[in-house]
């Protein structure tokens, strides 16, 4: 890692939103201007200088010009996924701060470098140029010497030592660092200076880092500061309480029009003098609602100036108060077994909500929104406050299994998610096994019911009833004999001889002799099944007498394994309770797809 313009003052970074109080430094009064976000064209990243390690120096100070170094890749107080110089090829060029004076001494060719794909520099490239030899010029190697970026060698990062250049004419000792893609150069990189824009490096597609290098006289130092802190209250003011925010991007324009992307807290040598923009790049979900500049409270903007005038004990500094915003979903499902849990069930779309409350501010919300394809919809840009959440039912035949409304206390930056289960209720009139028996069940009844009768284990063996005709369902008894005709009340066929029908027919309202209970459980049982898969369209779920819910796949399911194992008195209990949903018009059950949401 490396030291650039943004962090000259040494500045120890500390966790994003550990609890550093903000204290306001003694400043110098300058010309203040609040603007609106101008829109630079620039090159992305930044630069720094290092020792040839790669280590950081305090307030980019430096010893001796030789052992100033140039690095790249995410800067001080940057967290690990900011982004570095694009990958490609690059000039470099070391200036006086006002960039007029140009103090690098070899050719722009021999200052060629390479950025990976991790935003480091791993290559320099060879090159030589004419050199005065003992009085003689010749062609030398004019290669910059490179050191190991120790933070990043596992990147393969190296730094390139600036040397050769001369020394600055700057009273403070301080010079500027710049690079730019070879692509963006203006002139031709066989000559030292070139005399378009600073010596063939535009400003928008540069990127610079100031450095000091000890010398007597006075030190030069002017400083501009930038600091953030989380306005957990809203009430843009910077409380005791409230916690530094670090490694947050904002970017500083020079006077030369030059942006560097820094990251809180930030500290620049501010030099050339003139006018220096800060903007602030404010992540989604973020809400700015202070700004101090030099101390002094200014109206919420993205974007501040401070006028530095050349002095060098002068230091400015701009303070952004920000909040997290919050967010509230609700999700819709499907509660096809009425349990109140989501079961991986289907997300119900259009259901309409509603949020109500009051933020921090004191200030009334109040939002209407309908569920999208997921089923969910999300109330976003929430300042911290009470709340409450509630799903307004649609009409028909609507009913929730859960709470209709919730009660929220959204903090900071809250991203809070609530379930609501819902269902579409129907009543089926459910007909008899005696019904299933005669012609007008007969005449609903259809092939693939008995083959769905005959999958099941009452429907596979022959039984001690019915003379061994339910072996399955198909029209012939266990030796192969058919099941006589079926006859309707006056003596009339109702189904032929040899069919399922007849069988089916037959079975319902055969009489057990033996008191097989068995035989009851089988009859009920086939009538329910005709009853699901008639009067439901198929598996639901269904309310029994007591007011339980269960789905019918699951109560075929018990009664055929009590009709297997059970005992005398469960089988003959299962049978009665299968005998009143048979005889009953008004089974209450759940729609297996949900109804048409409809609001007036």
């Amino acid at each position: 890692m490396a030291i650039n313009l943004c962090n000259a003052m040494g500045f120890v970074g500390v966790k994003r939103n550990s609890r550093v109080p903000i204290v306001t430094p003694i400043v110098l009064l300058a010309v203040v201007t609040l603007i609106s976000v101008p829109a630079f064209a620039r090159l992305s990243g930044a630069i720094f200088t290092t020792l040839a390690d790669g280590s950081r120096v305090n307030a980019n100070i430096y010893d001796k010009m030789e052992d100033v170094y140039l690095d790249g890749g995410p800067g001080l107080n940057a967290p690990s996924e900011a982004a570095a110089l694009p990958q490609g090829n690059y000039y470099f060029q070391v200036t006086d701060p006002s960039g007029k004076i140009l103090l690098s001494t070899d050719p722009v060719k021999c200052r060629k470098f390479h950025i990976n794909s991790y935003g480091v520099i791993d290559y320099v490239y060879p090159a030589s140029c004419l050199q005065k030899v003992r009085s003689s010029r010749v062609y030398s190697n004019c290669t910059h010497l490179t050191g190991v970026d120790v933070d990043h060698s596992d990147l393969g990062a190296v730094t390139i030592q600036l040397m050769p250049y001369q020394k600055t004419p700057n009273n403070g000792g301080v010079y500027k660092a710049w690079a730019t893609p070879v692509e963006r150069f203006v002139g031709d990189p066989n000559q030292v200076d070139n005399p378009a824009y600073f010596h063939g490096f535009v400003p928008a597609w540069s990127k610079t880092d100031n450095y000091k290098v000890r010398r007597g006289g006075k030190p030069c130092d002017p400083r501009l500061n930038v600091r953030k802190f989380d306005d957990s209250n809203a009430n843009g003011i910077r409380d005791i309480n409230e916690v530094e925010i670090t490694g947050w991007a904002v970017d500083v324009n020079d006077p030369l029009h030059i942006t560097n992307t820094c990251f809180t807290p930030v500290n620049v040598l501010a030099m050339p003098k003139g006018l220096w923009t800060v903007i602030e790049e404010i992540p989604s979900g973020w809400l700015q609602t202070a700004l101090y500049i030099d101390g002094a409270p200014k109206e919420p903007n993205q974007a501040a100036q401070v006028e530095f005038l050349g002095l060098c004990d002068e230091t400015h500094e701009i303070i952004f108060g920000n909040i997290q915003l919050g967010s509230i979903t609700a999700c819709k499902f499907y509660d096809r077994d009425a349990n109140g849990v989501n079961d991986n069930e289907p997300p119900v779309v259009g259901i309409l909500f509603v949020l109500d409350g009051n933020d921090i501010l004191g200030s009334h919300i109040h939002q209407e929104e309908h569920t999208g394809q997921d089923g969910c919809v999300t109330f976003a840009g929430l300042l911290p406050g009470s709340y409450t959440l509630c799903e307004v039912l649609p009409l028909g035949n609507w009913v929730a299994t859960t709470n209709t409304c919730a009660s929220i206390i959204l903090p900071e930056g809250g991203s809070l998610t609530y379930s609501f289960g819902n269902v579409c209720e129907g009543q089926a009139d459910f007909d008899t096994k005696g019904y299933w028996h005669n012609k007008n069940g007969l005449g609903g009844t259809l092939l693939a019911d008995f083959v769905c009768l005959n999958s099941l284990l009452p429907w596979q063996t022959p039984s001690s009833y019915f003379d061994a005709g339910d072996e399955p369902i198909d029209g012939n008894f266990a030796d192969g004999s058919p099941v006589a005709a079926a006859k309707g009340p006056a003596g009339e066929t109702i189904a032929p001889e040899g069919s399922p029908w007849a069988e089916q027919s037959h079975f319902l309202v055969d009489r057990n002799a033996g008191g097989d209970p068995r035989e009851q459980l089988a009859q009920q049982l086939d009538a329910f099944i005709m009853n699901v898969r008639h009067r439901l369209d198929g598996d639901a779920t269904i309310q029994i007498p007591g007011g339980d819910w269960i789905v019918t796949s699951a109560l075929i399911e018990q009664a055929i394994s009590v009709w297997a194992g059970g005992s005398a008195s469960e089988q003959t209990a299962m049978s009665g309770l299968l005998d009143m949903l048979n005889n009953s018009d008004a089974v209450k059950f759940i729609h297996y797809n949900p109804c048409p949401v409809v609001y007036p």
